[in-house]
């Protein structure tokens, strides 16, 4: 609206650290998997739909009857990004990669592309799927050209 002022901003050059505790008991098999290097997944016993990440409970028909299935490590890339202009989030990275690649039973997930060069990265690539520690002994997952 014409005349109108904008509102007041407050703005600040200090970093601001988030926390987030969130409950892993009911997909700590995930965690567990992913420790020993092998990527697991939930499977609905009920309507048979596999999610990922996994589901204690199915996206679909909403059963508990969750069961584990192994989706190996091996991946094709469908698509990816670099970033080159990083969030504030990630201000301590460097530019990186983003992808998104198919595991067995034709599920995508999403991950950073360790060891990959963007300028030779094309869809159908293989990639690996690898498990990785943060700083505070956090686990977490990365692509790796195969």
């Amino acid at each position: 609206m014409a005349g109108v002022p904008a509102p007041r901003t407050l703005r600040s050059k200090r970093s601001l650290n988030l926390r987030f505790d969130i409950p892993i008991s009911k997909t700590s098999r995930f965690w567990d998997a992913l420790s020993e290097g092998k990527f697991v997944t939930t499977k609905c016993g009920d309507c048979g739909r596999t999610s990922f990440p996994p589901q204690p409970d199915c996206p679909n028909c909403m059963s508990g009857n969750a069961e584990w299935v192994e989706l190996g490590t091996d991946a094709e890339l469908l698509t990816f990004t670099h970033v080159l202009i990083t969030p504030t989030s990630f201000v301590g990275h460097d530019p990186y990669l983003v992808a998104i690649g198919r595991v067995k039973g034709g599920i995508n997930i999403l991950a950073w592309v360790e060891g990959g060069d963007p300028l030779k990265l094309k869809p159908g690539d293989k990639l690996r799927v690898e498990s990785r520690k943060d700083a505070q002994g956090g686990l977490y997952y990365v692509f790796v050209p195969a």
